[in-house]
């Protein structure tokens, strides 16, 4: 409840100092809602606004989720394994031979998780461990060809799919597109830093 003030006669000076000036009392105007739709906002199929474009890409990682699901069940594995085993193929490709610590570290995992899940990869039969070619007191680990070829198999459709959207696209709106994307990445990155 609010304290009781006194009642001030005609002609009394006594400043008011329990309320803002009339100007700053006010509520500011609020601009007029022209954003593109979603959560916070009224749909406008007519224009491809900031918030559209990020809904957009909201809904592009939803699908990325699902289909990640759906091939981590095609193959019979976890997301974390197949996080590892593209990671490996990409290292492969590049020419490097990853250790045990070069994964823990790329999947920001700790050693003994790490362990568990090299067992099991190797177990699985989709990697070996062997003697780094570089380092013969670490253990390099190995992609088996089969696991390429597996791999490749089960992603090949939807990355064509992919391709064959990236290049329907001119030139200028691929760097549009990697002009967004990249300073996504930086927002995301500097928020995570902080």
């Amino acid at each position: 409840m609010s304290p009781q003030r006194p009642a001030l006669s005609d002609g009394e000076a006594i400043a008011d100092t329990t309320r803002l000036p009339p100007a700053l009392d006010a509520a500011p105007p609020q601009p007029e809602v022209t954003h593109g739709g979603g959560y916070w906002y009224p749909e406008n199929p007519s224009s491809c606004s900031s918030v559209k474009l990020l809904n957009l890409l909201r809904e592009y990682r939803e699908a990325e989720t699902a289909m990640r699901a759906r091939t981590c069940e095609e193959m019979g594995m976890g997301e974390t394994d197949l996080v590892a085993l593209r990671f490996l193929l990409r290292e492969r490709s590049a020419g490097r031979v990853c250790r045990q610590r070069d994964l823990a570290r790329a999947l920001n995992m700790t050693p003994a998780s790490t362990s568990n899940l090299v067992d099991r990869l190797s177990r699985d039969g989709y990697i070996r461990r062997a003697p780094h070619p570089e380092d013969r007191r670490s253990v390099g680990l190995e992609i088996l060809d089969e696991t390429d070829r597996e791999v490749k198999a089960t992603l090949t459709e939807m990355h064509t799919r992919m391709i064959c959207e990236t290049e329907s696209l001119t030139e200028e709106e691929r760097a549009g597109a990697a002009k967004f994307l990249t300073g996504l990445i930086r927002s995301v990155c500097s928020a995570t830093d902080q």
